[in-house]
């Protein structure tokens, strides 16, 4: 398997380094800052708190670009518990207890370097950093470095692919004892881009991941989002992205007894394989 995916990285990178040298669109050059905030809230009943938060800082120049970029979201749950003390239905004084808990939470963060060789060829080295506790992942810190083909770029639409070798260091919350957490990778990305109305957009980005340790291990990152620009500077973005694993990461569950007793001891069990976080957000770019 490696022989043949080596073979289509160097063909890919063979055919980018070949085409034509000019950029279709003009780089915008100097720092560029972008903030997106995001926050549902409910009351009543239940009371659930969500805030998310984005932010990205670039900065261009003519050949080249340095951009960090970082986000969080979390989300509490109040849960209200009711009992009665008393001796009927006309004699009795209610009570009520509230719970708050974190019911999601995931954080991340990436840097990436990118250096145009050409027009329609880049060379680029990235971080990326991932917390994701409900999923099982502590901690996930990844190193990538590899090229890429810029297809096409002008003001209505982007086309661009990614191709990568990593390596990650992982730290589950539950310790997986049957694979290796710290493994090499290949990366596969593309990057869409189209300008659908003169203020409606529509962005794509898929990361594809794969361990070279375990071949069964693949995973996806897919976000999609629908910007709708209220002026220069603010824009209304619905957003959709999902996270996949095929093997996910395990959780420690009680075990109980045919009678369901408890025995005191806990077994593994695989989580769910897809984390979808469907947002509507407030863009700032300055």
């Amino acid at each position: 398997m490696r022989s043949h995916t080596a073979a289509v990285l160097v063909f890919l990178l063979a055919l980018g380094a070949g085409t034509a040298h000019a950029q279709d669109a003009e780089r915008d050059l100097g720092w560029m800052f972008s903030a997106e905030f995001s926050g549902v809230w409910t009351g009543g009943n239940q009371e659930t708190f969500t805030l998310g938060l984005d932010g990205t800082v670039e900065y261009v120049w003519p050949r080249s670009l340095v951009r960090f970029r970082g986000g969080a979201v979390t989300t509490e749950s109040s849960l209200k518990t009711r009992t009665a003390v008393g001796t009927g239905q006309d004699d009795f004084v209610l009570q009520e207890a509230t719970v708050t808990e974190k019911t999601a939470e995931a954080y991340y963060a990436r840097g990436l370097y990118e250096y145009d060789v050409s027009g329609r060829f880049y060379l680029f080295g990235g971080v990326d950093w991932l917390r994701n506790t409900f999923s099982g992942i502590d901690s996930r810190f990844l190193i990538a470095a590899g090229a890429g083909n810029t297809w096409k770029n002008t003001d209505e639409f982007r086309f661009r692919t990614g191709y990568s070798l990593t390596y990650t260091f992982q730290e589950d919350v539950v310790k997986n004892p049957f694979i290796k957490t710290n493994f090499p990778g290949l990366r596969l990305d593309y990057d869409w881009f189209w300008k659908l109305t003169a203020s409606t957009d529509l962005e794509s980005i898929l990361i594809a991941d794969f361990n070279l340790d375990n071949t069964d291990d693949i995973r996806l990152d897919w976000y999609n989002a629908l910007p709708i620009s209220i002026s220069s500077k603010l824009a209304f973005k619905p957003s959709l992205r999902l996270l996949w694993r095929n093997e996910p990461s395990l959780t420690a569950v009680p075990l109980f007894d045919a009678g369901g007793n408890e025995t005191g001891t806990t077994v593994l069990a695989p989580l769910e394989k897809l984390d979808s976080f469907l947002t509507i957000a407030l863009v700032v770019t300055l």
